[in-house]
């Protein structure tokens, strides 16, 4: 008799979950059947899949088991995660997904248990989508919550969309739960406890004051930076494991721009750890960085906030405007870490933000995130 088990997916694309539904569907025929459960339900988890490629996966996994228990974890990706026992590496296969689930061993069901419900607060308006990516809209306005969730579920992107009514509601949720990003009304009272709670939390969430008339120009910027995120996340089946795929990069083209001397060096520093082939351009200012973008394309930016002349906001805004450039990977470099830099950094177009003084252990982590962007997107490139 074959035993059902139940497992809950965490940091996985839709593509992704199509994938696994199809490796278990295919296995069902064996002493162990796998189900794929909605963990934004109230269903009862045998074990947890977390992708962790997803730079937020573990962090979600933490906050879910703080909430429902512990489960057992396995762990998907091209490395295995220390700590945990058992990880399927690569490309989700058939043979390589089922083998590896089989070794977990499971504690014994017990049928007489109740199900395990979700605490739900007064505000608990979510819409939970199993999502790869989780947001938190902070709005007491009921009209401006719809508009923001109509305008988030039109994303091809899985995403939890949670609710919050005022900063009480948020900062609850933000306790129990790792969010990416935070929409947040401008409005609302103690937009400041908020901060401090997401900093406490030691969350590195993005934070967007919003406005009603703002609410669905900013919804479509995030939708653009987790589209990107996305597809560097993704283990995409015919090419994760392709030396073809190493081939077609030889090395990266990088501009640096910055008024500072001493900024170029720690970033040369920080870029030679990586034993990545680079050529490294330094600019000193957004106009000089302009006129080398003019006769050259550069694989990704480094770009400097504040600036003598055009600041960092104007020249990422002007690159953006260049066609070939609409999707280059540029990182603002800032000192200054206001939630409302943040978001005129992401509305002038930039991929993400680095502050400084620049941390090693996260320059490295955003380097190879960045580099697995660039790798996927030159091979799609390359296929057209």
């Amino acid at each position: 008799m074959s035993i059902n088990i139940s497992v809950g997916i965490i940091g996985f694309s839709l593509h992704e979950q199509e994938k696994i539904k199809w490796i278990f569907g295919a296995g069902l025929e064996r002493d162990r059947s796998y189900h794929l459960k909605d963990l934004a339900v109230d269903e009862n988890i045998d074990l947890l899949i977390v992708k962790t490629a997803a730079e937020s996966a573990l962090k979600k996994l933490e906050s879910y088991q703080q909430q429902y228990g512990p489960l057992p974890v396995v762990t998907a990706g091209r490395e295995a995660v220390e700590g945990y026992e058992h990880h399927i590496q690569g490309v989700l296969l058939l043979s390589r997904v089922l083998k590896i689930l089989d070794l977990v061993n499971l504690a014994v069901k017990d049928d007489s248990k109740p199900q395990l419900e979700k605490q739900q607060s007064v505000d608990s308006d979510s819409v939970n989508v199993g999502g790869q990516y989780d947001i938190l809209v902070v709005n007491e306005d009921e009209d401006n919550r719809q508009l923001l969730r109509d305008e988030l579920l039109k994303s091809d992107i899985p995403l939890n969309i949670d609710f919050a009514l005022n900063d009480e509601f948020a900062i609850q949720k933000i306790n129990d739960k790792y969010y990416d990003f935070l929409f947040v009304d401008a409005e609302t009272a103690n937009f400041e406890a908020i901060d401090n709670s997401l900093k406490a939390n030691n969350r590195s969430s993005i934070v967007m004051p919003t406005t009603k008339s703002e609410a669905v120009e900013y919804s479509h910027v995030v939708l653009r930076i987790l589209k990107s995120f996305a597809d560097a996340d993704n283990m995409i089946i015919s090419r994760s494991d392709s030396n073809d795929n190493d081939k077609l990069l030889t090395g990266y083209d990088v501009l640096i721009v910055d008024d500072s001397e001493m900024m170029h060096k720690a970033l040369k520093i920080e870029l030679n750890k990586s034993g990545i082939s680079l050529q490294v351009d330094y600019v000193f200012s957004g106009e000089e960085a302009l006129e080398k973008l003019t006769n050259k394309y550069y694989d990704f930016i480094f770009l400097d906030v504040m600036m003598p002349g055009i600041d960092g906001f104007e020249t990422c805004g002007q690159i953006r405007k260049i066609e070939k450039m609409a999707k280059l990977p540029i990182i603002m470099l800032t000192a200054k870490t206001s939630p409302l830099d943040e978001v005129k950094g992401i509305v002038a177009g930039c991929t993400t933000y680095l502050t400084k003084p620049i941390d090693s252990d996260e320059f490295q982590k955003m380097l190879l995130r960045i580099m697995r962007w660039i790798k996927d997107f030159k091979y799609n490139q390359k296929s057209l």
